[in-house]
Parts: C-alpha cells; structure tokens; sequence
C-alpha cells in the first residue's frame, strides 16, 4: 500500500463507523498535497460509495486508476462504481481487466458478478462466484451473490441447498433472513406448513434485530378513531417505476374518490422514469425516503399522521419491512407485491381474494385476510399497445406455438417437466420462451438442456431475450397460440398481457397463492376452461386449446368474446370500481381499529 497507510486505515475504520464524512476529511487534506496519489483517490471514492454519491465516486476513482493502471483494488472499485451507475458494460471491461491482472481477487470476482446480473447475464456471473469461493469459500456476500445468479437461472434447489448450509452459520440480518421463505415460492415441493414456518422465522428475526431501535412502536396513536372520515393512506414501495406492480396500483391512485381518501406514495428506490413521473403526479401527497433509515421513515410516516399503511413490497424488499415493525400506523396492511404472508406480527391485514386465498388459507398466514371480490388485482393496460393480430400463428406456421414471457427464475423443475409432457402431447408443436436473463448464452443453452433432458428436440425450443420496448414485447404475442403458466409461482402481469393480446394462458391451480392468481385472473375474463387442478389435467387443456382453432381465432377477434374484450368490461379492468372496493377493504380494517380505540390492528 501506499506510505500513507496509517491515514488509511484511520478512514477506513471511519467509514465502518458510518462515518465518510470525516474520512473525507482526512483524505482531502492529503490529497491538497498529493492529488494523483492512487490510494488515496481510490479511498475517497470509496467514501463517496458509502453515502451513495456515486458521480462523486467515480471522479475519484478513475483518477485513481489513471495514476495506477494495474491496481486491481482501484480498478475493483471503478468497476463496482460504474455498476452502480448502470453501466454494467463499461464495468465488466474494467473488471475483466483486474481479473486478468489478478485471477485470485475475491473482489474483482464478486464485482464482475454483480455487473453482469446487472446485464442479466446470470450464468456468467455464477461462473465468477465459483472461481472466487475456488479462493474464498467462506466468503458471504459472494455466496448471496452465487445464490441470486442461481434463482435468476430457476435453480432453485441448488440455491436453497447452498442457503441451507451457509446462511444459520452467518450472522443475522434482515435481508439475508427474507432470502429463504423468498425463495421458497418458487419450490414445487415447498409445503404452506413449511412456507410459514420460514415467513414466521423471518419476522421474528425482523422483530429481534430492530427491538433494539424501538420498542416496537407500543406508542400510542394519536390518529381520530372516527370510522367514516377521510382517511389518510400510505404506500410503501421500491417499484413506482417501469415495474409490474406500477401497473396495479395506477388504477387506485387515478380512481381513488378524494373525499374518502388521502394518499402518500413512500418511495424507497432511487430508480425514477417517466412512470415514477405519472404516478407521483397522482399521488396527493409523493415523499422519495431513499438511503432514510427505517427508523427514519417510520417517524416520517408518523409525522405525516398516516391512518393506514400498505405495504406493496413484502419480502422482496425485506429490509423495508422493519419500518412496519416501528408501528408509525394504527392500521397496517400488505398488498400486491409479494404472493404470501409476510411473517411481520405488527402487519395485521393482507388483501387477496376468494379465488387466491380460499376459506381455509387463513391458516398459513400471520395476517388477517381481507378479501377484495371478486378479484384483488386491477390491470391497467398500456396505453399504446398493438392490436391482437386476427389470425392464429398456427395457420401461418403450420405448427401449435406454446409460449411463456415469465421470468426465468419460475422455470422451476416441475413447470420444464409440465411443458415438456404439453409438448409431447402435442406432436410437432414448439414452446417460446423470452425473459431478460436468456440475454446470456450461457443461460440460453443451459435452458434448452433443461428440456432435452426431459426428453425434447432441442429444435423445438426456442429462446430469446427481453425486446427493446414494451409494444415490441406484446407484438411477440402474435407468434403464440397457447400460453403456458409456470408452477408453482404463476405470471401476473405476464398473464394479463397474454389475454390483452387475445392469447389463453393454461394455468395449474396449487395450495398456495402463488400458483392461484391465475385462478382468479381466467375466472375474471370468463376463461374457466383454461383453469387446472392436477399435472393430468393441464396437458389435457392445453392439448384441447391447441386443437381449437376456431375457438382461438375468436378469442384473438376484437369483438364482444375476444379476450380484450372481455377484459376491458370485467373487474379485472375496472378501475373506478376497483378503487371503491380497495377503499372498503381498508375501511373495514380501520373500522375494526377503531372499535378496539387504539389496539394495533
């Protein structure tokens, strides 16, 4: 290291502290002194990455690189700098650099393999993390990031298996607790019993990791218990952008009836696009609570006098969760984002459906269900897509096209054994597959020999990557005749755009939510038929559909039985309606709260 490693460590140990504003100092006054010194260029640059000031960083950290070409550290933080700042490309050059330089680096590994799961590259990056655990087996962020790249690939037996012997022997955390009962979704062979076990071990090691903070929120609430007033609403999100769950919570944030209720967007990513634009100017009142602290954000929360809170994330952004565990609402409540129970003691409600969650499910959830008939989803179709094309594809390729555009980490191993018996079934017939992660080679090929191992031509397979704009991605539809919904963790939105582009999804009912919102989606559109309850009888339906194509013709048509039609005057589509139930659901659960005058609901 440089001769200025006492300074160094003295910021280093500041930084670990929390505490980059004072190593800045320290650095700076030597930097005065010595600008182009690489180790200190590359030490303030990691200062300005813990307090997320990443333009800052890489002014600094490419000063350093330009002082000292083959230091790998510098190099190592160029590289995760510009990863920050979107250009994974530019990133992974930089960092193949370091690795050529020093194959052994656990951190120039680690660096390339977030850059490219920034570029959907996941099988890439898993090669990167085996060759640092070669070197570092112990390592846990390059384990978490092995595991990631693996449930992106739809591995999820091998990431599970790898969770299992490592994570009990890390130290807790919040996000690391949530990356289990997580993954558990997208295991066939994961039972409700065993989802709610992990979801409940996560929300007790929420619960003991910020007890320390607070004391749980046991403050009472000041808000007015008056059951018919206007009611103040918070949402909780990382998703008000380019996201499904943006084209869910539109509708409520257009249709809301204002004199009923108030409501504030918490928006917890720094990601903002043209429909985080859109949505905050329907907001009443957008609050952008980015690097806050979740302490921070619930007293925000508190401070801004919210009757109920609506949690649109779950556990895909566990962290978040802890602000719920302060308690800054009288009523909490989970929503949309996250297909099961939260685990959270201080989340009292989560709002589903009868279809979804049927009289029973109660039993595999810490919440109360609020069920919002007859269906808890409202789909808010793109503005500009592209008519549904009139003819059948089959008519112009002379073969049925099965087709699913659900990310790859569904592709669990019993949907690739169920599509493979549809295809078999169905001679001569093909499947399309198109996800962000087959932008990797890697990914393609590894997914097409999934197949061939369940017996299937390889030819018959046919891969591609995410398109350049959403028309482009609907337009995709016009090449496919029978969707196919992955198990046990169904499509949503993938769903809504098949049928919005006149194309029947065959769906296998489960036990679990996840693998029942297609049952209430088809049920929603009139499209029963296309709803399956045994391995047996989805191969049967889809076989049917192919055969029919007279009645996949209508189902294309723009008339009164096209599917888009049928969307457009169902519930799916209604959003003033829609509005109005969501407001009863939360009312109900207020009303509750003020019967109890203050106990937590």
């Amino acid at each position: 290291m440089s001769r200025h490693e006492a300074t160094l460590r003295q910021a280093q140990r500041l930084i670990a502290l929390g505490r980059p504003d004072q190593a800045r100092s320290t650095i700076t006054r030597l930097l005065q002194k010595e600008p182009a010194e690489p180790w200190l260029n590359n030490a303030m640059a990691v200062t300005f990455v813990v307090g997320g000031q990443f333009e800052q960083a890489h002014y600094y950290a490419s000063r350093a690189v330009k002082a000292s070409p083959t230091n790998t550290e510098a190099l190592c933080t160029l590289g995760s700098v510009l990863s920050a700042l979107g250009r994974h490309a530019e990133a992974v050059e930089v960092l193949e650099r370091a690795i050529s330089i020093d194959p052994q680096s656990t951190n120039a590994r680690l660096s390339i393999a977030n850059a490219l799961a920034g570029l959907d590259q996941h099988g890439a990056a898993a090669e990167h993390c085996r060759a640092a655990l070669a070197v570092s087996p112990d390592d846990r962020e390059v384990t978490i990031a092995l595991m990631q790249a693996l449930l992106n690939t739809g591995n999820v037996k091998e990431a599970l298996g790898i969770a299992a012997a490592k994570i009990p022997t890390w130290p807790p955390s919040v996000e690391i607790a949530s990356w289990v009962p997580y993954a558990m979704n997208y295991l066939a062979t994961t039972t409700p019993a065993a989802s709610l076990e992990a979801h409940t071990r996560f929300g007790r090691t929420l619960a003991d990791l910020n007890r320390t903070v607070d004391g749980g929120g046991s403050r009472p609430h000041a808000n007015p218990p008056d059951p018919d007033r206007t009611l103040r609403i918070g949402l909780v999100s990382p998703d008000f952008r380019v996201h499904s769950v943006a084209f869910f919570i539109e509708p409520l944030l257009e249709h809301a009836d204002r004199s009923r209720l108030h409501l504030t967007c918490y928006s917890t990513s720094p990601t903002e696009d043209a429909v985080t634009q859109r949505l905050r100017s329907l907001a009443d009142q957008w609050r952008s609570v980015v690097r806050r602290s979740s302490a921070e954000i619930a007293a925000q929360i508190r401070s801004d006098r919210i009757d109920v809170l609506v949690d649109l994330a779950g556990l895909t952004a566990g962290e978040k969760l802890s602000i719920f565990f302060h308690r800054p609402a009288p009523v909490q409540v989970t929503y949309l984002g996250y297909p099961n129970t939260t685990g959270v003691e201080a989340i009292g409600f989560r709002i589903v459906d009868s279809r979804t969650d049927p009289p029973g499910a109660e039993t595999w959830c810490t919440e109360r269900l609020l069920r919002l008939d007859p269906c808890f989803l409202c789909y808010r179709p793109p503005a500009h897509s592209p008519d549904p094309t009139p003819a059948v594809p089959s008519a112009a390729s002379g073969h049925v096209t099965f087709g699913s555009f659900n990310t790859l980490i569904k592709l669990s191993d019993a949907t690739v054994e169920l599509w493979s018996r549809v295809l078999e079934r169905v001679p001569g017939s093909r499947l399309l597959l198109k996800c962000r992660q087959l932008a990797d080679p890697r990914t393609r090929t590894a997914t097409v020999e999934r197949f061939v191992r369940c017996g299937i031509d390889p030819s018959r397979i046919e891969v591609l990557p995410a398109t350049k704009s959403l028309a482009d991605h609907l337009a995709l539809y016009s090449r496919v005749d029978v969707g196919l919904d992955p198990t046990p963790y169904a499509g949503t939105t993938t769903t809504c755009e098949a049928m919005w582009m006149g194309v029947p999804v065959v769906t296998l009912a489960g036990a679990s939510h996840a693998s029942r919102v297609g049952v209430s989606l088809l049920t929603n559109v009139g499209l029963e038929e296309c709803i399956t309850r045994s391995p047996e009888a989805f191969v049967d339906a889809a076989a049917v559909i192919a055969a029919d194509h007279k009645q996949r013709g209508v189902l294309r048509s723009t008339g009164d039985q096209g599917l888009r039609r049928r969307m457009m005057t169902s519930a799916l589509c209604d959003g003033p309606g829609f509005a109005k139930r969501f407001e009863a659901c939360l009312r109900a659960a207020w009303t509750a709260w003020c019967r109890d005058r203050g106990e937590p609901a």
